[in-house]
């Protein structure tokens, strides 16, 4: 693997130097095009396939790495509603910050009460396995935190906050939402 690696640090140094033939560089137009993580669609929108936020913090669109981009957020920037689990379908840069567009998962309404309810101790809810079709513009300072998902069935999931993970302590989802209205 790191010989893969030296050997494409020296082809892209090549494609960047100014005596490379013309042919080559066109070349590495479409190599740029075809692997950059950086996608530009218009003068004022940027695309990414992922997003450090913070040292060990990273977002990713749900085609680059599916567990990075499950996240709880607040909507529309709310603190007073309960956070929403998504899943960022794409990473993009406007007017100088970044946002998400991400697609929320479908909440249980018919079930009625969440059979882990009782449980206050192991920290999980209930929810649909399917996610919503609309896109939800998310701003980065809205998240609070990505969480894990498991299914349970082919109908249901199980989402777990990973709010404050540290060794096999796990914080609850009311004391995360205390830390970061405090921060």
């Amino acid at each position: 693997m790191f010989q893969s690696f030296l050997k494409g640090a020296k082809l892209r140094g090549w494609m960047s130097r100014s005596d490379c033939p013309p042919v080559i560089h066109e070349c590495k137009v479409l190599l740029d095009c075809a692997y950059s993580t950086l996608d530009k669609i218009n003068d004022d929108v940027i695309l990414r396939a992922w997003l450090k936020h913070a040292p060990g913090v990273y977002y990713c669109r749900s085609s680059t790495h599916i567990g990075n981009s499950l996240i709880l957020f607040y909507s529309q920037g709310n603190r007073s509603l309960s956070p929403v689990p998504g899943s960022i379908k794409y990473i993009y840069e406007s007017e100088g910050s970044w946002h998400f567009a991400v697609q929320r998962q479908w909440s249980l309404a018919t079930i009625g009460t969440d059979p882990y309810a009782a449980y206050p101790h192991f920290p999980v809810k209930l929810y649909s396995s399917a996610l919503e079709e609309k896109l939800e513009s998310v701003r980065v300072s809205w998240v609070i935190s990505h969480f894990a998902r498991w299914a349970v069935s082919h109908e249901h999931v199980v989402i777990l906050s990973l709010c404050k993970v540290s060794g096999y302590d796990v914080i609850s989802l009311d004391d995360c939402l205390e830390l970061s209205s405090s921060q």
